[in-house]
């Protein structure tokens, strides 16, 4: 399954401006495809049409929750130096209660939570190839989550679903 997402995924290695105002790319390589854009790290990106294998994996994440994703985003952490900060999926664009399917192929990675307010009230899981963690309820409201950077890991590429509600029309932001 990585070998075969890594190779048809059309990935993108966007840049931002950061807090320091640096020119800076996005320490991974993403994708998004679905039927809705998305907006996350500054940037809004237009999705691509579903293949036949994200299809396939939108439907057994329906299956396992009963809820309905119109949007996925593909993220490509190439080795150990690559990694996301903390940060919640709460964008305006989607509903606060909604439910996100995260399926990892590839490289075990350490997935960790803390809570917004309380950093000392954390949890850390070990996201192993073919785990799929359902994220729902008021957590992305409460707490925050994060992929470290690991020394001496591999290629992991973790894909999520999610709902869109609505689209965010072209903002200050780059659209890509």
């Amino acid at each position: 399954m990585f070998s075969q997402l890594e190779k048809e995924t059309q990935w993108l290695h966007p840049s931002y401006e950061n807090s320091d105002g640096r020119v800076v790319h996005l320490p991974r390589l993403t994708a998004n495809y679905g039927d809705r854009s998305y907006n996350y790290s500054g940037l809004t990106f237009q999705p691509q049409p579903w293949t036949p294998l994200l299809s396939e994996l939108r439907h057994l994440a329906e299956d396992l929750t009963g809820a309905s994703f119109n949007a996925l985003i593909l993220q490509y952490y190439r080795d150990g130096s690559d990694g996301v900060g903390w940060h919640s999926d709460d964008d305006p664009c989607v509903a606060p209660t909604t439910t996100i399917v995260s399926m990892s192929f590839g490289e075990t990675r350490r997935f960790e939570f803390r809570h917004k307010e309380n950093h000392d009230e954390r949890l850390g899981l070990d996201i192993h190839g073919g785990d799929i963690v359902v994220m729902q309820g008021d957590l992305q409201k409460h707490y925050k989550h994060r992929v470290p950077k690991e020394k001496g890991k591999g290629g992991r590429i973790n894909l999520t679903f999610r709902d869109v509600i609505e689209e965010l029309g072209e903002s200050a932001s780059d659209s890509i």
